[in-house]
């Protein structure tokens, strides 16, 4: 016996459980294939400890600077004078002027290079200054 078949006036529907299907094997590769930013790390600065605060993270927008403990300053890797450094936050205040900038000075550095580097921040228009240390666990 012959069943009749009436095929949709509207042309055969889209099964889109494939799709979704691709769709979210593609998702979940380019999660695991993308490379993440990673915070600016010099491993020769010691950051200093302290405890019972949350820890700053430094957003890829941000320019971390990093004062080593004879007071030599370098920005992503790349060493810098004092005048160096100042035209640098000049010229990044002036493309973004909300651009954080996070200092990050090692525990043994004497106290004025820090506040060198603070100086130079604040005589460019730097609105926000964050600080870098370690955070330690608290001492019972």
């Amino acid at each position: 016996m012959r069943i009749a078949h009436d095929p949709p006036e509207e042309g055969f529907p889209i099964n889109l459980t494939n799709m979704i299907d691709v769709f979210l094997m593609l998702l979940i590769f380019f999660l695991v294939a993308t490379t993440f930013a990673q915070e600016e790390r010099d491993a020769r600065v010691e950051l200093p400890g302290t405890a019972a605060v949350r820890p700053i993270s430094a957003p890829s927008r941000d320019v971390v600077i990093n004062i080593l403990q004879d007071g030599a300053l370098s920005v992503q890797g790349n060493p810098l004078t004092g005048p160096q450094l100042e035209a640098l936050v000049r010229r990044a205040v002036q493309d973004d002027p909300g651009r954080n900038f996070l200092i990050r000075a090692d525990e043994r550095s004497v106290m004025k290079y820090f506040a060198a580097v603070a100086r130079v921040c604040r005589a460019a228009g730097v609105n926000e200054l964050k600080i870098g240390y370690v955070v330690e666990k608290a001492m019972p």
